[in-house]
């Protein structure tokens, strides 16, 4: 049976655009300047858009506005809906561009202050692209961005994802080290006793580092009392600090802290050792030889930081760039 309802002739991205300023502002006069037109058009903007989806959006009884139940839920499905509108836009310009106009890099957060001036110079320079977006955070949180298409390529560790859809490029190969405070005093050669004097300060599960490093020591049969656990290596590095704790950190976690001069002994594990890669992750067939390009520049800067900020540790990163 035929609708016989006519459906508002109107433009629905621009309509969501009008209706998320106003969500926001809660006052349709201040949305309309921040979108630069009138008070009446942005009115007709809303009203065709509740015409066409057939509901209220707002309550008008109460000043400033509210957002009825329906409002809710579009507010959550409109954000949604421009970002991918944007996302394709980006995507689209870039098909048609002889080069880039943005390159959106997510970093492992213990690495991003040693890399960013490196990559803003390398994307300037070198590929010459207009705009650098960078993000910080773990590898799981590059998971997400990758699959979502919110950035282009990370620098990250370990993958706990499929990547058969992504060009993967080492950079390199680092050891996880014991970390000691400066002023502890008893054996570094037997993780017992120093169990013993110190508790083992560690990243929680829900980091890629924490999972490697339970997994490691349950293979080792090394069982250590614990008395924090954190999702970012500067408050595990905080823990140490103490004097009260120890950590099983790798250098890149532990870039920031040796520069800031925190007062820490980091020697070799004295038990069976592991190691954790860095990685350049991006979507296959998209950016051709750039991700091979950012993975070199990575190795080198990296490279550069252990040989300045760790000059006492024996050679135990390979390099793969």
């Amino acid at each position: 049976m035929k609708n016989s309802s006519p459906t508002p002739d109107f433009n629905m991205l621009r309509a969501l655009e009008v209706f998320m300023a106003v969500s926001e502002t809660r006052q349709v006069t201040v949305a309309a300047q921040t979108l630069g037109m009138t008070q009446s058009a942005a009115s007709q903007h809303l009203k065709k858009l509740e015409q066409g989806l057939g509901v209220s959006l707002f309550s008008r009884a109460s000043r400033p506005l509210e957002l009825t139940h329906a409002g809710e839920v579009l507010q959550r499905r409109a954000f949604r809906i421009l970002n991918e509108v944007e996302d394709l836009k980006l995507d689209l310009r870039r098909l048609q561009s002889s080069t880039l106009p943005v390159l959106r890099i997510g970093l492992l957060a213990s690495i991003a202050t040693s890399l960013t001036p490196g990559l803003y110079d390398l994307v300037e320079q070198e590929f010459q692209v207009p705009e650098l977006t960078l993000s910080a955070g773990l590898a799981t949180d590059h998971q997400t961005a990758l699959n979502g298409r919110k950035i282009d390529i990370a620098v990250t560790s370990d993958p706990q994802f499929d990547v058969s859809d992504y060009q993967v490029v080492p950079v390199l190969d680092e050891p996880f080290l014991l970390v000691l405070p400066e002023s502890y005093e008893g054996p570094e050669d037997d993780i017992g006793e120093i169990s013993k004097r110190l508790k083992l300060v560690r990243f929680s599960t829900d980091a890629p580092a924490g999972r490697r490093t339970d997994q490691h020591l349950q293979r080792c049969r090394v069982d250590l009392s614990r008395s924090m656990e954190a999702d970012r290596a500067s408050m595990v590095v905080a823990g140490v600090i103490t004097g009260k704790c120890f950590a099983i950190l790798t250098p890149t976690l532990l870039i920031d802290a040796v520069a800031e001069g925190m007062a820490l002994k980091i020697r070799s594990l004295p038990f069976a050792g592991f190691k954790r890669s860095v990685l350049v992750i991006a979507r296959s067939g998209e950016l051709g030889d750039i991700p091979e390009r950012v993975a070199a520049s990575c190795a080198a800067m990296l490279r550069h930081q252990f040989e300045t900020r760790f000059p006492d540790l024996p050679e135990q990163v390979t390099y793969h760039c």
